[in-house]
């Protein structure tokens, strides 16, 4: 399995980066239009966006710890500049581990539609696993978790896996990505 190369490691720095201040200014976003959706206990189905470094990285350079990296340093910068700090940098790691683990088990070698929605969805668990415990979901209504499971879910397929491969195709185009592996499946 190749390992990350410095260009890589440095563009997915800076990309993240400018994605954590994306996310930061999200948070805007977020902000105005959860306590509409909150009541219906909906909110999470924002909280795609949140995942998108998991799938949107790998997506481009295939090869082990891009996952992990890019949505770890997206949630550093912007858990520095909004209102989470720290906490941020572990909601990061704890959205990337597993579906780095799933692009370790394909080998880094499937790269489809379905298998952004998969590794999206895995983001999205995680996600939700992480506000179970940290949040203290557990003294909800089963009901509740239930519906917090499928709107991170929905919203993981969205924004982390179609938009994320929506963007990465965009970009490829235009021929800035040419260095990394993406160009590949124009290729194959």
């Amino acid at each position: 399995m190749k390992k990350l190369k410095l260009s890589e490691i440095i563009f997915i720095t800076v990309v993240s980066t400018a994605m954590g201040v994306f996310w930061w200014g999200y948070t805007f976003i977020y902000d105005i239009i959860s306590p509409i959706l909150k009541p219906m206990g909906l909110e999470n189905l924002m909280s795609g966006v949140w995942l998108m470094g998991a799938v949107f990285f790998p997506f481009i350079i295939r090869k082990p710890g891009s996952a992990i990296l890019g949505e770890t340093v997206a949630a550093f910068v912007q858990g520095f500049i909004a209102r989470w700090g720290v906490v941020s940098i572990v909601w990061g790691f704890g959205q990337s581990i597993l579906v780095e683990l799933f692009f370790l088990m394909l080998g880094y070698k499937r790269w489809n539609i379905a298998v952004l929605m998969i590794a999206a969805m895995i983001s999205g668990i995680s996600s939700f696993l992480l506000s179970f415990v940290y949040e203290k979901w557990w003294t909800l209504t089963v009901g509740y978790n239930i519906k917090q499971v499928i709107c991170f879910v929905i919203s993981g397929v969205v924004f982390a896996g179609i938009f994320s491969m929506f963007v990465a195709n965009r970009l490829k185009k235009t021929g800035i990505l040419n260095q990394f592996e993406i160009v590949l499946d124009d290729l194959r």
